[in-house]
């Protein structure tokens, strides 16, 4: 499973434990709030993990059309004084809806439920949902940070005792 870095731009690639894991708490949204279909994905618009009903649908056109919702809502935040950009996003269809939630700046749950569905239901459960998945996040990144500061010493030392090996006079 891939999922986009912000800062530089590269694409970091994730256990199959973290797509289970993200995975499993998008079954549970599902089978609690009786929504069609969950999706995480990144703000670039790249779907990463789906359950649900998404036979007939594009996810990747779909996902991408919420990024770009939040983008343009983040200005219309900005317009209007905001220091941040909206979070919830709703909107409501003749049959279905739709409720996008903001998971960090980097990620966005979308939740795509039938009309009989409260909107209620729908947003405490999804609000659950991303504060589990934002929870998972903070210790992915964590252990990151860790595994990029050791190898970032490991090499800085290997390096430096090759240096010394290279230029050492002889």
């Amino acid at each position: 499973m891939e999922m986009q870095q912000r800062k530089n731009g590269k694409r970091a690639v994730l256990s199959q434990t973290a797509y289970h894991q993200i995975a499993r708490i998008l079954e549970e949204l599902l089978s609690r709030s009786q929504a069609r279909l969950a999706l995480f994905a990144d703000m670039s618009g790249y779907p990463v993990v789906h359950r649900g009903d998404a036979d007939t649908l594009d996810l990747a056109a779909l996902t991408a059309l919420a990024a770009g919702d939040f983008a343009a809502t983040a200005e219309m935040s900005r317009l209007i004084g905001q220091d941040t950009r909206f979070r919830f996003l709703y909107h409501e269809g003749a049959s279905r809806g739709i409720y996008l939630c903001a998971v960090g700046t980097d990620y966005f749950l979308m939740v795509v439920f039938d009309k009989t569905v409260a909107l209620g239901i729908i947003r405490v459960l999804s609000h659950y949902a991303v504060e589990k998945i934002s929870h998972y996040i903070q210790e992915l990144k964590r252990g990151s940070e860790q595994t990029h500061q050791f190898l970032d010493f490991e090499f800085r030392d290997l390096l430096a005792r090759q240096l010394d090996r290279t230029l050492r006079p002889k």
